[in-house]
């Protein structure tokens, strides 16, 4: 009776274990899912690059970097503000209460965009932690500015998924001053090649 009644034990807390660990043990790839695609496509970002930092008032600022391709390829960033309470109306996009501002920045040999949103953002380790595992709940982007032959091929989109970021306070701000650099220079000089 003793043994049947720890199998019964054990059968019920393997059940019980996903559930607890669904929070910590689940990783869903950060995905772009345009609002008027037909198929139901997403594009899926993969950042090799990921770092943040923490400042006084307990704002969050992620930035997130791939390249592919080499020197012709394309490259994209991501920059993230979490707000430690919900902010209203930072951002056009959502004039409702929100807890994160991105900018998704994307620069192709031809052209550079910048898209902007807004949305819900889930930290799932204390402040400051080495590393810290993000879930973005729901959130929108679309194109705010662009230059050259860039072509704008999501449109309005939503964003969701995890994400993770080492924390290096030195490295996130040197990252996101080289990406804002990086974009505006090429930004600068893909107009001129238009025009």
């Amino acid at each position: 009776m003793i043994k049947r009644t720890g199998n019964i034990f054990l059968v019920l807390w393997l059940g019980v274990l996903p559930l607890l660990l669904g929070g910590c043990g689940y990783f869903r790839p950060l995905s772009i899912i345009p609002v008027r695609s037909q198929a139901g496509s997403t594009l899926q970002p993969h950042f090799h690059q990921a770092f943040y930092y923490v400042t006084r008032d307990g704002t969050y600022h992620f930035i997130l970097k791939s390249k592919t391709g080499g020197n012709t390829g394309v490259t994209q960033m991501m920059v993230i503000r979490v707000f430690w309470k919900p902010v209203p109306g930072v951002t056009p996009i959502l004039s409702t209460a929100i807890n994160a501002t991105f900018e998704y920045i994307v620069i192709t040999p031809s052209g550079t965009g910048r898209y902007s949103g807004a949305g819900f953002i889930r930290l799932h380790n204390g402040k400051h932690a080495a590393i810290m595992h993000a879930t973005m709940v729901d959130g929108d982007l679309r194109l705010t500015a662009s230059s050259g032959y860039f072509q704008n091929a999501l449109g309005p989109s939503r964003i969701r998924g995890d994400f993770t970021a080492d924390r290096d306070p030195r490295r996130a701000i040197a990252m996101l001053l080289q990406a804002r650099r990086f974009y505006f220079i090429h930004a600068y000089h893909t107009r001129l090649a238009v025009h």
